[in-house]
């Protein structure tokens, strides 16, 4: 067995009986961890009446030779980003970016720099100051950005013929931006793929001086991108956006 302290965020959880818990662990330094923490839900217990979910910790870990169940077996919590449990919206946001996390990696893979990005994300939407719709709406692009780089399958993008108010977007072809219509190809506005192309560019939080309709616009954009890359649509992706469709966008 190995002992693993580690800064983590439960991402998952599960009621494993009517005391015990199994989480699903996004870990600074190890990526996706299933373990089950026995006693959690005992109010007098080291869990503090259970895991919550979205919450991050200083965790141990008892890792297990041939096993893909490790066990958490001391919890010391950090922060729990309250705004998450308060405010709709950031919720479905948060649920939303969580799946994410769980499918997009594979476990015990590490990807330390997507863990700070996450922390930092769940900070943003999840501490209630300065908070504003417009601010939850970046915060969760670039997220979705960061998320997508990570992963290495970030679109491509590109740019469309000069003046045009829609480019065509293939999907099927790294998310690239093609000279033509096609049957792969969806529809976007350019002023959609230009905020794509700035948060590409700078790598940098965007200002919030942008057009707001165009980062909505750009959010349902990567969000039905993922669906494609990950093949099926999360029941987190419909909450938060309702149906996305494929033939996008169309100038006003």
């Amino acid at each position: 067995m190995t002992f693993s302290e580690d800064e983590v965020i439960c991402i998952r959880h599960w009621d494993y009986s009517e005391t015990s818990q199994t989480v699903g662990l996004f870990t600074r330094t190890t990526g996706l961890v299933k373990a089950i923490a026995k006693g959690s839900k005992r109010e007098r217990g080291g869990f503090s009446g259970g895991v919550d979910l979205l919450s991050r910790a200083n965790a141990t870990i008892v890792m297990k030779p041939g096993s893909d169940l490790a066990t958490l077996v001391n919890w010391s919590m950090i922060e729990n980003y309250p705004n998450i449990r308060r405010e709709l919206k950031a919720n479905k946001i948060a649920y939303f970016a969580a799946d994410l996390m769980g499918r997009m990696f594979e476990a015990l893979d590490p990807h330390p720099n997507m863990y700070g990005a996450f922390a930092h994300f769940l900070r943003q939407i999840g501490s209630g100051e300065n908070h504003t719709e417009g601010r939850n709406e970046l915060s969760l692009l670039e997220f979705q950005w960061n998320l997508l780089k990570e992963a290495g399958v970030q679109p491509s993008l590109g740019r469309g013929v000069e003046g045009a108010q829609v480019v065509h977007f293939d999907p099927r072809d790294g998310g690239r931006v093609v000279a033509s219509e096609s049957a792969t190809t969806w529809k976007v506005r350019s002023s959609t793929m230009d905020v794509l192309d700035l948060i590409k560019d700078t790598g940098v939080e965007l200002p919030e001086t942008i057009e707001a309709a165009s980062v909505v616009r750009a959010n349902r954009l990567l969000a039905t991108y993922i669906r494609e890359v990950i093949g099926e649509e999360p029941f987190t992706m419909r909450m938060l956006f309702g149906p996305l469709q494929t033939h996008i966008e169309r100038p006003s």
